[in-house]
C-alpha cells in the first residue's frame, strides 16, 4: 500500500477506510448508479404509462438495493482488477451506522457477532470499523428522499436548493472523516443548483436533473480520482521469462 496518507492513521479501520476510497471506484459506480436508475425510472414512467409513486420506487429502492447489498460486491470485483495487483490488498473497514463493537460483552454467546452498542469513545486502533462508508451513503440517501418527497413542495426550487445542500451535508459529515472531498470539487456541485435560476428547466426534467447533477459530479470526482491513482500506480510488469 504505497499511499502516505494511510501512514499517518493509526487506526485500522481508518486505514482501510483510506485505500477503500483511494482509488475514485466507489464515487464513480455511484454516478453510474444515480444516472442508470434515473434514466430507467424515466423511461418506465413514459413507456410503461406509470404513475409518479413508481419513479420514486425504481431510484429509492434502486439505491438502497445497491448501497446495502450490491456496492461491496461490486467494487470488491472492480478492485480485485485494477486496484490491488497495484497497491495491494487491504480487508475492507466494517460499515458502523449508530453504535460500535462491544469487545468485552458476553464471552460466551450464540450471536454470530459481538453486539453493537451506542458509545461516544473513538474506535480503537484495532478495530478495522469506521464510520466513513455512512457519511457518504446518508447524504445520498437523504439527498434522494428530499428530491422526491420535496418536488411537489419546491417545484422550480427543488434543484436550486437541492444541489447546495448535497454539497453542504457531505462537507460536514466528511470534513472530519478519512475521505474529505476537496473544497472545489463541492463548491462546483453546489454551483450545478443556483445556475438554474438562469436555466429554463422544463417541467418534465425538474424531478430528474439534481439525480442527475449529482451523478455526473459523482462520476467526474471518481474518474479525477482514478486517473491520478492510475498515474502514481502504474501496473506491475511481470519479471521476463514469468509466464501468467
Amino acid at each position: 500500500m504505497n499511499d502516505d496518507s494511510t501512514v499517518q492513521t493509526a487506526s485500522y479501520g481508518r486505514r482501510a477506510a483510506v485505500y477503500w476510497s483511494v482509488d475514485g471506484l466507489p464515487e464513480i459506480r455511484r454516478g453510474l448508479v444515480f444516472i442508470v436508475l434515473t434514466g430507467s425510472a424515466c423511461l418506465w414512467q413514459v413507456y410503461a404509462h406509470k404513475r409518479i409513486g413508481s419513479y420514486y420506487l425504481v431510484i429509492f429502492g434502486g439505491l438502497a438495493l445497491y448501497f446495502f447489498l450490491l456496492e461491496r460486491v461490486v467494487l470488491d470485483f472492480l478492485k480485485s482488477r485494477i486496484t490491488y495487483p497495484r497497491t495491494g490488498y487491504v480487508q475492507p473497514p466494517d460499515a458502523l451506522w449508530g453504535g460500535r463493537q462491544a469487545q468485552d460483552l458476553a464471552p460466551l454467546s450464540l450471536r454470530p457477532g459481538p453486539p453493537y452498542v451506542l458509545s461516544p469513545f473513538p474506535l480503537s486502533a484495532e478495530e478495522n470499523a469506521t464510520f466513513f462508508w455512512p457519511r457518504t451513503v446518508r447524504p445520498l440517501e437523504g439527498f434522494a428522499v428530499l428530491c422526491l418527497t420535496g418536488r411537489d413542495l419546491l417545484g422550480h426550487w427543488l434543484v436550486p436548493l437541492a444541489m447546495p445542500a448535497l454539497a453542504i451535508t457531505l462537507y460536514l459529515a466528511n470534513r472530519t472523516s478519512e475521505r474529505q472531498y476537496p473544497w472545489w470539487s463541492l463548491l462546483m456541485l453546489a454551483l450545478t443548483g443556483p445556475v438554474c435560476f438562469w436555466v429554463n428547466v422544463p417541467a418534465p426534467l425538474q424531478l430528474p436533473l439534481p439525480f442527475l447533477l449529482a451523478g455526473q459530479w459523482l462520476l467526474g470526482q471518481g474518474a479525477y480520482t482514478l486517473v491520478d491513482y492510475l498515474r502514481a500506480n502504474p501496473y506491475p510488469r511481470m519479471a521476463e521469462g514469468v509466464k501468467a
